[in-house]
């Protein structure tokens, strides 16, 4: 049996640590009492504000989850009750 070199034992160990950080890289959030304040501006009942991209969902008080993978992240969204989705630009206070 042929022994592996260091640099192939390496790649196989860096491989299998990275497969759950990329697996489990985005946070769900759960907000509640969301309403539209202005275009592509949304407010939760807490006070947290969401800046999305295009979104057209008119909401007085209705609850979604927030999918978010970090601040640079283009694939940060908010999933509606109706399963609609809408991009997420940034969550501020």
């Amino acid at each position: 049996m042929r022994r592996l070199s260091a640099s192939i034992l390496f790649s196989i160990l860096l491989l299998i640590l990275s497969v759950p950080i990329l697996l489990f890289a985005a946070d769900f959030y759960k907000l509640e009492g969301v309403r539209r304040v202005d275009q592509d501006l949304y407010k939760t009942r807490d006070g947290m504000f969401i800046e999305t991209r295009y979104c057209y969902h008119y909401t007085y008080g209705e609850d979604a989850v927030l999918k978010w993978e970090g601040p640079y992240s283009y694939d940060n969204k908010i999933i509606w009750d109706d399963d609609s989705t809408c991009g997420v630009k940034r969550v501020f206070r």
